[in-house]
């Protein structure tokens, strides 16, 4: 059973970190409001106080674009030193910019599973009946404005985009990017944390080098998917997207409202998914890159994603947790990695043990682990998992990521999507704080 003064400081954090319009990601390095940062900390508040979770949605739909794109960040008017700032990503020469500054691109669609989730334990008729509209809009852009080849699948145009920023993913297709001129930047990330655990240099020249892309091409759709040199097909994304229109669909229901549409865009990806992502020789979901028409065969936990979804078949998910999960030398702890789930596989050269996306535990997706071993049956081990979790949670503190090896804290601290998920894997909604 979870400490009860684990969730008191799970509480406090968030609490420490509302600024009572949106709740940051990390008191320093993360001052403005990420999109599903925001949607899980949205899912930590509503443990304790239900009215601030659904102030955090509303503040975060009200970056939404007119074409329905909702951005990666909302930059609400706080004091910061963070880079990009707002006047960096040039918006306003977009015809769809909102009335708000936010960046121009956008981040993997959790938001509508997790208003679902939050609805299924404190019905909100209301609320539903307010977003859903915005759910619809930013749904039905992903399948339209980001389907560069009408397999209904959408595309990332940018590495941040993912969620998983510097990811072994990325970098040989970011590495053959040959930029002539890069826009004068000075990062602010390495100011709060080592640069051991951040983004090299090489990489984060050329997210800037995208964003001056995108700028030029004033963020109009057709001309992003035409000349982007990032164009991907990203499993994590593909997959969140469709357990959310699994989501938006139950929503819509709920509502009494038609659900064609999004029949359709359900129908497009299971009928594209696995073909596009499943390599049955080794027995992994890879990312597909659509500018070179190949697969990325770097082996992540971004490939698990799937079981979350519900989109791997029985034999499918016993192969990924067989084979690759459960294998030392990949996943499993075994000799100086300690605990679940390095997001890198040990096998690949890149991988770095604290150096963000490369190696580290990250609470997130352990949780989408948890949910997804849950999703098939293996309840033991995602058991395991989440007391892993929240016992590295309790010895290190709500940390952005964490050291495999040791357990240590890497990242910003009191970050809080952490503590918002520590809420979540800690206990039932009734027993976390008292319901407002």
């Amino acid at each position: 059973m979870t400490s009860p003064f684990l969730v008191d400081r799970a509480i406090l954090v968030l609490r420490n970190n509302d600024t009572g319009i949106f709740t940051k990601p990390g008191p320093h390095q993360y001052p403005h409001q990420w999109n599903w940062d925001s949607a899980l900390i949205a899912l930590g508040f509503s443990h304790f106080d239900l009215p601030r979770a659904q102030t955090e949605i509303r503040s975060l739909l009200s970056g939404q674009w007119l074409d329905g794109m909702l951005p990666h960040v909302v930059y609400h008017h706080v004091p910061s030193d963070y880079f990009p700032p707002a006047v960096f990503w040039q918006i306003e020469t977009s015809p769809y910019a909102p009335g708000v500054p936010t960046s121009g691109i956008t981040q993997p669609p959790l938001l509508t599973t997790i208003v679902r989730r939050i609805d299924s334990r404190f019905p909100m008729p209301d609320f539903i009946h307010e977003v859903y509209p915005a759910l619809l809009h930013w749904h039905r852009w992903l399948h339209t404005a980001r389907d560069a080849d009408g397999s209904g699948l959408a595309c990332i145009l940018h590495p941040w985009e993912s969620g998983t920023d510097d990811s072994p993913r990325w970098l040989q297709l970011l590495a053959a990017m040959r930029p002539e001129v890069i826009p004068e930047f000075q990062r602010g990330d390495t100011v709060y944390v080592p640069a051991n655990e951040r983004p090299n240099r090489s990489e984060y020249e050329r997210f800037i080098y995208l964003i001056d892309v995108f700028r030029k091409l004033r963020y109009v759709s057709a001309d992003l998917l035409a000349h982007s040199p990032f164009l991907v097909h990203d499993v994590l994304f593909n997959a969140i997207l469709y357990r959310a229109d699994e989501d938006l669909r139950a929503l819509a229901i709920g509502l009494s409202q038609p659900t064609y549409e999004i029949d359709g865009w359900l129908k497009n990806m299971q009928l594209n998914f696995n073909a596009r992502f499943w390599d049955e020789g080794i027995g992994l979901y890879y990312d597909y890159d659509l500018r070179a028409g190949m697969p990325i065969r770097v082996n992540t936990a971004p490939g698990f994603l799937p079981l979350f979804a519900g989109l791997a078949s029985k034999r499918q998910s016993q192969r990924l947790i067989e084979e690759h999960l459960l294998n030392p030398g990949e996943y499993a702890p075994a000799g100086e990695v300690q605990h679940w789930v390095t997001t890198t596989a040990r096998v690949e050269p890149t991988w770095e043990p604290r150096r963000y996306w490369r190696g580290p535990v990250w609470i997130i997706m352990n949780w989408f682990l948890i949910e997804g071993l849950q999703r098939y049956g293996y309840d033991d081990l995602a058991e395991v998992i989440r007391q892993d979790t929240l016992g590295l949670i309790g010895t290190a503190g709500f940390r952005e990521y964490y050291d495999a090896r040791d357990g240590s804290g890497c990242g910003s601290t009191d970050f809080s999507w952490s503590a918002a998920l520590a809420l979540e894997l800690s206990a039932t909604p009734s027993t976390v704080g008292n319901k407002t």
